[in-house]
């Protein structure tokens, strides 16, 4: 699993966000003083925008606490990332990145919309 983490954040080094994000690199150089979440999602998944405004009001409430940054996998500098780490089929999904990347978490997608299951996850993280 570590493999794979540190493999991920090589691999998501070379990718861009949406303009109004935090760029990856910026935020995980902070994540050992701030935690990182990351949306990762595609416009082609039904209800993407709702996941993308859920997370956006997450920013609005915790912005001082986390960095955020947003993927959008489905863009073409994605391609060569989505075959090698055949993510899509589980879009979209939030990863955590803490102490500099050494400890993560996974957010799956039935949790983001859904405020019982999510703030207590984000809350327990920063502990």
């Amino acid at each position: 699993m570590k493999k794979f983490l540190t493999l991920f954040v090589i691999g998501l080094l070379f990718l861009t966000t949406r303009a109004d994000a935090m760029k990856f690199e910026e935020a995980y150089a902070q994540s050992s003083s701030k935690p990182m979440l990351m949306l990762i999602y595609a416009d082609w998944v039904d209800n993407s925008q709702s996941y993308i405004q859920a997370f956006n009001s997450l920013q609005t409430e915790f912005g001082e606490t986390y960095n955020f940054v947003e993927l959008n996998i489905a863009s073409p500098d994605t391609k060569a990332f989505n075959a090698r780490y055949h993510i899509y089929p589980n879009l979209p999904y939030i990863l955590m990145f803490r102490d500099g990347g050494k400890v993560s978490r996974y957010i799956p997608k039935n949790c983001i919309l859904d405020e019982s299951c999510l703030l207590p996850k984000l809350k327990s993280f920063i502990l």
